[in-house]
């Protein structure tokens, strides 16, 4: 069975909001998800997390701490996730 890897990142500021994003394309219902995505070949989880967080919304993290890793199958994929959690340090 192919596998898929990627990351995820749990950040919740001082007031204890989760940072959530939108996903889906615009002929799609949108929903909340956490930052998240495929890793790539040449990169760890913890770059992947640190890429996606910038991609998605823009703003520069650093990754505090692993938090768990989560497998399952999905349309004939193992798929493997690492969460992390996070913080904001720059960015907008």
């Amino acid at each position: 069975m192919k596998k898929w890897f990627g990351s995820a990142a749990v950040c919740v500021n001082d007031k204890q909001e989760l940072l959530m994003v939108k996903q889906g394309t615009p002929d799609e219902d949108k929903c909340w998800s956490i930052p998240s995505g495929g890793k790539e070949a040449d990169e760890t989880f913890e770059e992947c997390c640190i890429r996606e967080v910038k991609e998605e919304t823009g703003y520069d993290v650093h990754i505090i701490r692993p938090l768990f890793t989560k497998t399952g199958t999905q349309e004939g994929f193992t798929v493997v996730v690492q969460y992390f959690e996070v913080a904001i340090h720059g960015g907008e």
